[in-house]
């Protein structure tokens, strides 16, 4: 796979996790956690669109050998992230990947999680 095409996917899997976090469904999955939980959300929520907008906004030429360097763990976090996304009742779960995703991003572009 390409560079850019390696950022592509990485961009719209942020994207599509961000919008599953804004969704109705996942409002319902959150309610009645505790209050620690659904404050890691919301952290996590914002953390995705950072990481959008940063990876978005990176020249590829920046982040080409990183985006090389950690396209396996790319996909794999894709595909397991997906995975989580299909079930957002298990908040826990969603939330593991989300950070587990967010780190590898945060391999390529600085982000805050």
């Amino acid at each position: 796979m390409t560079p850019s095409e390696i950022k592509k996917q990485t961009v719209s899997q942020l994207q599509r996790t961000f919008l599953k976090m804004m969704s109705p469904e996942w409002d319902v999955a959150l309610e009645g956690k505790p209050k620690n939980v659904v404050a890691d959300a919301a952290k996590k929520m914002l953390a995705v669109q950072r990481a959008r907008l940063r990876m978005e906004n990176a020249e590829l030429a920046s982040i080409v050998g990183k985006l090389k360097e950690n396209e396996e763990a790319l996909l794999e976090g894709k595909e397991a992230l997906e995975d989580s996304l299909k079930d957002l009742e298990d908040v826990k779960n969603v939330l593991q990947m989300t950070s587990a995703f967010l780190e590898i991003v945060g391999r390529i572009v600085a982000i805050v999680a």
